[in-house]
């Protein structure tokens, strides 16, 4: 079995674009508009909390990889929302 290095790095690299998503996603998605400080970590928390409340009835296996998602995603937004704290702290006082 011959290990295809290029393909392999390829799926890796494509993983990391998507973790740290939830900052990104909690500042351009028109539903999650207020302004806050680390909305990316406040998103994973509420989300993951929302896989295992009574309203979610996706398959256990689904929540399973869900909860990995957000696990993983959860040090990356945290480190994204420590770099964009100064904006966010300034949006926060200019839009009062």
């Amino acid at each position: 079995m011959k290990l295809d290095t290029g393909r392999w790095t390829l799926i890796l690299f494509l993983s990391f674009l998507m973790l740290g998503c939830s900052s990104i996603r909690a500042r351009t998605e028109p539903s999650y508009s207020k302004i806050t400080v680390y909305p990316g970590v406040r998103l994973d928390v509420k989300e993951t909390e929302k896989l295992f409340s009574s309203e979610s009835s996706d398959p256990d296996w689904l929540k399973a990889i869900a909860t990995v998602i957000y696990g993983v995603d959860l040090p990356f937004s945290s480190v994204f929302d420590t770099l964009i704290a100064p904006y966010d702290l300034y949006q926060t006082k200019a839009s009062k």
